[in-house]
């Protein structure tokens, strides 16, 4: 039983970290002074950006995730299905428990649907979505608004 307390506490140590890691760029990332409305062409850019200080605490920059506590993005099935009403669902609304390769994560992943707009979250699932060996087909912001509304 003390290999079981020192695993769960080594995770607990580990996911306090991450959070701590993850609230310090959010908070940096909301406190920069907001941007001209991008082109279209600089979307990709901004999805990356916005997924590094978003994201990448717990999924990391490169899209592996941390084994047993934050599912990996790269190779994920919800991020190359077709249908994207699962990835925008997850990244409006977050999730705990999740389960990922026969994986349950217990980690929560907070919404972004009070912090980020229909933009914002599009640019994201965008770049995780081709991103890594990706292919997931690209969302619109006027899709992830009507998840939005369809999920309240």
């Amino acid at each position: 039983s003390d290999m079981i307390f020192s695993n769960q506490h080594r995770n607990l140590v580990m996911v306090i970290a991450v959070l701590g890691v993850w609230c310090a760029l959010r908070s940096s990332a909301s406190a920069q002074a907001p941007s001209a409305q991008p082109s279209p062409t600089s979307a990709a850019n901004r999805g990356k950006d916005l997924y590094i200080s978003q994201c990448s605490a717990c999924h990391q920059v490169n899209g592996d995730g941390l084994p047993g506590v934050f599912p990996p993005l790269k190779g994920s099935s919800v991020v190359n299905k077709d249908d994207a009403a699962k990835h925008m669902h997850v990244v409006l609304y977050g999730m705990q428990g999740g389960r990922a390769g026969g994986v349950v994560y217990p980690a929560a992943m907070p919404p972004f649907a009070g912090t980020l707009s229909d933009a914002d979250i599009a640019d994201i699932i965008n770049y995780e979505r081709s991103s890594w060996g990706n292919h997931g087909k690209p969302v619109a912001a006027a899709q992830v608004a009507a998840e939005r509304s369809s999920s309240q």
